[in-house]
C-alpha cells in the first residue's frame, strides 16, 4: 500500500479534476487546475530533488574509488 497510495491519490485526483471541469462549470475549471496541474508539479518536484541529490551521490562515490 506504501509504494502504491501516491500513484493511486494523483490518479484519482486527475480524474476528478477532468470530471469537474466537464461537470461543474466555472468552478470545476479552477479544480481541474488544480487538480490536473499536481501531477505535473510532483514531477517537476521529484526531478529537482533527483538532480540534486545525484550530483552529490556520484560525485563522493568517484572519489572512493
Amino acid at each position: 500500500m506504501r509504494v502504491f497510495a501516491a500513484p493511486v491519490l494523483l490518479a484519482v485526483a486527475t480524474i476528478t479534476g477532468l470530471l469537474a471541469a466537464l461537470l461543474w462549470g466555472t468552478v470545476g475549471q479552477y479544480v481541474a487546475w488544480v487538480s490536473v496541474g499536481a501531477p505535473v508539479l510532483v514531477i517537476v518536484w521529484v526531478w529537482v530533488r533527483c538532480r540534486t541529490q545525484k550530483s552529490g551521490q556520484f560525485s563522493r562515490a568517484t572519489r572512493g574509488k
